[in-house]
């Protein structure tokens, strides 16, 4: 059996890579092979396929970077030599290629072949439901003991990360107590998204000189300028979604399933937006964009842009 793994979450596809190779018992290194599709030619690597494992049933020949199965394929790949090897494939040699890309392209010839003639495994990012089900999983797995609040809190912190949120609870599962809200205020490293809404609610606040010591603190961990503002407007596209629905009598249960978001996340921006129109809104979204065109034409410097837009929001 070959196989055909691919997706952005990293650590799923690692994990299933070391059970494919567990199955079919290759522990031995002499009989795994790996092999970058963007250094390797196909020949070399088809060649090496056809020979037999040491003193084992099984050989792994494992083919990282298969980017030649994705809409941008950057190896330059002759595709015609694996067609050829995949006519007549060796059965001691478990071919596995990997691909960090969202999806295959289904159009090539190569793509439908291996679809046919491969176990294809697609590994995506966590959605907000897979992080909650994956956290409370681990939660259980390691006897971890959390107060309610604590373990919302908890999941409003971690990324879709997986390997990262394994790391985060490593730290809570070496304190060895009860998790309480303040555990996690101490131990769990807060995301950048929680910067970014305290410098929105600065902000919207217009506490001036606040949000522009945030705006400071962020650019002083090499955040790029850019992406700060892409990241503000995200979160201000993201109340004005609220706003609108709020305007259309909808509840907080309803505003959360109708933009998948985390219960506490759409909490915290509904008590935001009470005082706000979605004009109000709309205006910092154009000023955002604004002032984003003017640091990327270089017609006007990021913190002199910035503290710019904050004194126009004086008038909002």
């Amino acid at each position: 059996m070959n196989y055909v793994l691919y997706g952005t979450e990293s650590y799923l596809l690692k994990e299933s890579l070391a059970k494919i190779l567990l199955q079919h018992g290759i522990q031995d290194e002499m009989n795994k092979v790996l092999y970058d599709a963007r250094k390797t030619d196909a020949y070399t690597v088809m060649e090496d396929a056809q020979t037999y494992p040491f003193f084992s049933e099984y050989k792994a020949i494992i083919v990282q970077n298969a980017n030649f199965l994705s809409p941008s394929d950057d190896t330059n790949w002759d595709l015609h030599v694996l067609e050829e090897y995949l006519k007549q494939p060796l059965e001691s040699t478990i071919l596995i290629f990997i691909g960090n890309f969202e999806k295959l392209d289904a159009r090539k010839k190569i793509v439908k072949k291996l679809q046919s003639v491969c176990k294809v495994l697609q590994f995506r990012k966590l959605d907000e439901q897979g992080k909650r089900r994956f956290v409370d999983e681990q939660l259980k797995k390691r006897s971890i003991s959390i107060e309610r609040n604590a373990r919302e809190l908890l999941l409003s912190r971690m990324p879709f990360d997986i390997l990262m949120i394994q790391n985060e609870l490593s730290k809570l599962e070496l304190y060895g107590d009860t998790i309480t809200t303040e555990v996690v205020s101490s131990i769990v490293t807060r995301p950048l998204e929680d910067d970014v809404f305290q410098l929105v609610n600065a902000v919207v606040e217009k506490r001036i000189k606040e949000a522009f010591h945030i705006w400071e603190d962020l650019s002083t961990l090499n955040k790029d300028a850019v992406f700060l503002i892409a990241l503000l407007a995200g979160q201000f596209r993201f109340l004005y979604q609220v706003r609108e629905l709020l305007d259309e009598g909808k509840q907080q249960k309803e505003i959360t399933a109708v933009l998948g978001a985390h219960p506490y996340r759409v909490q915290r921006s509904i008590q935001t937006v009470m005082h706000l129109s979605t004009n109000a809104l709309l205006n910092i979204l154009e000023r955002l964009a604004t002032l984003d065109q003017q640091i990327k034409s270089g017609k006007l410097d990021k913190n002199l842009g910035f503290e710019m837009f904050l004194l126009h929001l004086r008038g909002v």
